[in-house]
């Protein structure tokens, strides 16, 4: 059973969700990238969303675009992003890691390069939020012979068919858009998130979960109660921790104070 699949069968025993956060490799660098991952493991995350910053992060808003923007300017490379999951892996933490990215880096590396280098790091999966499935034979080819899941992006605006070929070729778990846009906080679910999860629900066999607009424990629990397997949060983490940045310890303890809170939201009342 890989890593993913062991998480979710556990929180399913307990009648928990899965919390996710979203950390951006590199902001403002490797070191604190490391302890933040750590940090926020040992705040009770289940599984880790590593971003690799990318110049055009067409799918995010601005708390991401800002955070991928710090990484960059203090020169980040993508080979780094291995190196913290390496670190993270040597120091026990054992919960999976999912590298997200655009299809740029990825490319420029070379896919099968990507995929050996994550693997070879201890990654679990990749989240790449722009290549159409149409493209992907080769990423997926990849993934599969180094022992990674694809997890696959579906939205509100899906249709039921393409709904079914995205689940088809997916694996570890189906990221749900709550809504059409960018990443973002937000201060309520919309109706087309539970639609969605409902739909998703009846077409895939792999646990979905909720990303795009979780910002607080309410959304998590709305989530939950939707049918969502687990949330991911990415804007309001960042928004938490980025403005304590001159005081890295400070910085750390606001991000490790605000997971709790959300992990506490997928726990049984």
């Amino acid at each position: 059973m890989s890593r993913m699949s062991g998480v979710f069968e556990k929180l399913s025993r307990d009648g928990a969700g899965a919390y996710i956060p979203y950390v951006c490799a590199g902001d403002p660098d490797s070191e604190f990238t490391f302890s933040l991952a750590a940090k926020l493991l040992d705040a009770g995350a289940d599984i880790i969303e590593l971003g690799i910053p990318f110049s055009d992060p067409v799918a995010d808003g601005p708390v991401i675009q800002g955070a991928m923007n710090r990484s960059l300017q203090a020169g980040f490379k993508v080979n780094e992003t291995f190196g913290i999951v390496e670190s993270l892996r040597r120091k026990g933490y054992g919960q999976p890691i999912v590298l997200m990215t655009y299809a740029n880096p990825v490319l420029r590396m070379g896919i099968q390069d990507f995929c050996s280098k994550a693997s070879r790091s201890g990654a679990d999966a990749i989240l790449m939020v722009d290549m159409p499935l149409e493209e992907s034979r080769e990423l997926d080819s990849q993934a599969q012979a180094h022992g990674l899941d694809i997890i696959r992006l579906v939205a509100p605006s899906t249709t039921d068919v393409r709904l079914g070929e995205i689940v088809s070729r997916g694996s570890g778990f189906i990221y749900a858009v709550s809504a059409a846009g960018v990443t973002g906080a937000r201060t309520s679910l919309p109706e087309s998130a539970t639609s969605l999860l409902r739909r998703v629900a009846l077409a895939s066999h792999i646990p979905v979960v909720l990303g795009f607009g979780i910002s607080a424990p309410e959304h998590v629990r709305e989530a939950l109660r939707a049918g969502a397997r687990g949330v991911v949060e990415g804007s309001a983490l960042v928004s938490a921790y980025a403005p304590l940045l001159a005081d890295r310890g400070h910085a750390l303890e606001e991000a490790a104070k605000h997971a709790v809170a959300m992990k506490a939201a997928t726990l049984p009342l």
